[in-house]
């Protein structure tokens, strides 16, 4: 069995999304699509794990001046597909800087909030990269915003539910970002801020709590009847696409 998290010294974030359950008694695959922070500080070492491999697509979801700021070290042979996810997800620094001026101004519910944000406008974008994952050459592919978790966390949250992988699963799938991104970077985080930040109020931004992740799908649920319906009417998802996106990334069992 593969591993999920990739051993990279310049992304701490970058998973492989093979081996989980769906309900239907299948498995997703391994070594077809991966999630991940983003991917500017990969070393010469990190390069040689990553083209192993074998990447086609990137689906880059950060805005230009984050890409600007930060631009992509993946080889020159994946091609790179630039969807930005904008809204709070995007304003990594001024959510910063809010915790750091402003901590009690936080609601309890930011993360949800910014979520349910991204499922009423960004519809369009989750629905060309599933369309695009279901193509013949449209995997290997990674997804990547910044830290990997929120605009990417809800791609693959979306992602995983149109194969049939239950809700269970998904939100374990979430909260690996709060150990392999957050507590990695929590630290270094916390001491460019003042002593009185509460460390808490921050990992209510910075962090991946299941609840979060958990209230935007019972959202769509609720609103849309099932989370397919949303994709096939807010993501203009067709029936054969979602087909073709299971039949190439599921693997079913031999019985």
């Amino acid at each position: 069995m593969p591993e999920r998290v990739l051993a990279l010294h310049g992304a701490t974030n970058f998973r492989d999304l093979g081996g989980y359950p769906t309900v239907d008694g299948g498995r997703t695959r391994w070594g077809m699509v991966f999630r991940s922070d983003a991917p500017h500080r990969l070393s010469t070492a990190d390069l040689a794990v990553v083209e192993r491999l074998g990447l086609l697509v990137a689906y880059d979801l950060r805005t230009d001046e984050e890409r600007d700021r930060s631009p992509s070290a993946l080889p020159a042979t994946v091609r790179r597909i630039p969807l930005t996810i904008g809204g709070t997800a995007a304003h990594t620094r001024a959510n910063a800087e809010m915790i750091r001026t402003r901590p009690a101004d936080i609601p309890d519910d930011f993360l949800a909030e910014m979520y349910r944000r991204m499922a009423d406008f960004d519809a369009d974008v989750f629905g060309r990269i599933l369309t695009g994952l279901a193509d013949a050459d449209g995997t290997p592919a990674l997804i990547h915003c910044t830290a990997g978790k929120d605009r990417t966390g809800v791609t693959v949250a979306l992602l995983l539910a149109a194969l049939g992988v239950d809700e269970a699963t998904i939100l374990d799938d979430y909260e690996l970002s709060a150990i392999h991104f957050t507590d990695r970077h929590l630290p270094r985080l916390l001491a460019r801020l003042p002593e009185d930040v509460d460390p808490a109020r921050y990992r209510a931004v910075f962090g991946a709590p299941r609840t979060a992740m958990y209230t935007m799908l019972t959202t769509l649920r609720d609103r849309h009847g099932s989370i397919e319906n949303y994709l096939r009417t807010r993501a203009g998802l067709s029936p054969a696409t979602l087909t073709a996106l299971r039949d190439r990334l599921v693997r079913q069992s031999a019985s």
